[in-house]
């Protein structure tokens, strides 16, 4: 099996996952990929699939698979809390080419300070694993954004894909086993996730790869309404 083949089984693994939790609700997704043919803004052959479901603690809980076949292909899921439930935000990404992979990102992001402790005890869990990941790499401005242990690396090998991989799933079974403290403040927390969208949305790479596949006006809208859209509204009394 390609690199290729294997990260797409895995996206499709972790979508399966996320469809098959417990009280998970599938949220309504539009096809995008039918969207661009549609439009008549598709530049290129792609396989896209995207699937958002929501949970007892989990508000969006999305997993995307993106590639242009033969080329390149992009495992990506996120996962935000309930306003009101002290939990991190749980970031994965994956790229591979053809022939070796590029990237293997992931971290549980800071939002509320009560969900602190949570992240500290992943990453202390994490950090014996840290070295089989491979290479460090170097991450823009953007990205402080995340927790200060953020797992940025680029695979050397097989193994240490398959490492990432591994430990994408299992930090998000660690957040969905996670029992947060039953409330937080829904303001605090809508801010955190806020300031995390717009670093999201300042990842130029995504954007530019969707453009060239999609068109700029469709890849705009993607990242705003499925990507990373907007935080819901703080209910007051």
């Amino acid at each position: 099996m390609s690199l290729l083949q294997r990260l797409e089984a895995a996206a499709d693994a972790l979508a399966a996952t996320a469809a098959a939790l417990p009280g998970a609700r599938s949220l309504p997704m539009e096809d995008w990929l039918a969207r661009a043919v549609s439009e008549g803004t598709l530049r290129r052959p792609i396989a896209w699939r995207n699937t958002v479901v929501r949970t007892a603690t989990l508000r969006r809980l999305h997993v995307e698979y993106f590639a242009i076949p033969g080329e390149i292909a992009v495992l990506h899921a996120c996962a935000f809390p309930h306003l009101d439930q002290a939990l991190p935000i749980y970031g994965f990404d994956v790229i591979a080419g053809q022939d070796r992979a590029t990237g293997c990102f992931l971290d549980l992001s800071p939002t509320v300070q009560e969900a602190d402790p949570l992240i500290a005890a992943w990453a202390d869990g994490m950090e014996p694993r840290r070295g089989a990941l491979g290479a460090s790499r170097i991450l823009p401005e953007w990205t402080a954004i995340f927790s200060p242990r953020v797992v940025a690396v680029r695979p050397g090998d097989a193994a240490a894909f398959e490492a990432g991989l591994a430990l994408g799933a299992e930090t998000l079974a660690q957040l969905v086993a996670a029992t947060p403290i039953a409330r937080c403040d829904a303001a605090t927390m809508a801010a955190a996730q806020a300031r995390y969208i717009e670093g999201q949305r300042r990842n130029d790479r995504t954007r530019r790869m969707l453009a060239g596949c999609i068109g700029v006006d469709l890849a705009d809208a993607f990242i705003a309404e499925c990507l990373f859209p907007p935080v819901p509204a703080v209910e007051t009394a």
